[in-house]
């Protein structure tokens, strides 16, 4: 795997159906694929990853997102690739969001540090 560009050329497509549409994210990749649920008014920890890639792709509105110290505002559908060693945190408004996380590369517990953290978990691994 190209890890300078982990979805190797592939973009997300949006199909459109008579019923509705259907975002195709990942194809044919090996990945690991969460969907994150983020409460009102919380934030997740200040952290980086030494070796996984991580895209998001937002579900909802109201969502902030921090990388490398720039906030964003992602919309329905945004997305953002995350490389090894940004520095990242996403967190909610008044209202909660979802987003798709798909990690590249292989996902470990290790392969997250925490730089700061609202619930005093900072420098601690992460649980699972």
């Amino acid at each position: 795997m190209n890890m300078s560009d982990p979805r190797q050329g592939k973009v997300t497509i949006k199909s459109e159906r008579p019923w509705g549409d259907i975002h195709m994210v990942v194809r044919n990749q090996k990945c690991s694929v969460d969907l994150t649920h983020v409460h009102p008014g919380h934030r997740a920890s200040l952290h980086s990853h030494a070796e996984r890639y991580e895209l998001f792709h937002f579900l909802d509105d109201g969502a902030y997102l921090e990388i490398d110290e720039k906030i964003y505002r992602p919309k329905v559908h945004d997305e953002f690739m995350i490389e090894p060693g940004q520095k990242h945190r996403f967190w909610a408004g008044e209202v909660s969001f979802r987003m798709l996380v798909v990690c590249f590369g292989q996902w470990r517990v290790e392969d997250q540090d925490r730089h700061e953290d609202d619930y005093g978990r900072e420098g601690q691994k992460l649980e699972i």
